[in-house]
């Protein structure tokens, strides 16, 4: 059980304990549409880790500011 799943049971019971019908909070679904088409190999951001570091580069240069 996720920790917003958790907060909403507690928000529930405290606004109404005798009832137990609180809804489900869906799961999230992550869609990576970039996952799906073809991949140039000779580019440099095809590793997930280089686009981890370069959007930390940017992330940081962000907070500068």
């Amino acid at each position: 059980m996720g920790f917003t799943q958790a907060l909403w049971n507690l928000w529930a019971q405290l606004i109404a304990p005798n009832e137990s019908s609180a809804p489900q909070v869906p799961p999230v679904i992550v869609h990576d549409p970039a996952a799906l088409r073809a991949h140039d190999l000779d580019d440099p951001f095809f590793d997930d880790k280089v686009q981890t570091r370069i959007g930390d580069a940017i992330a940081h240069a962000g907070h500068k500011k």
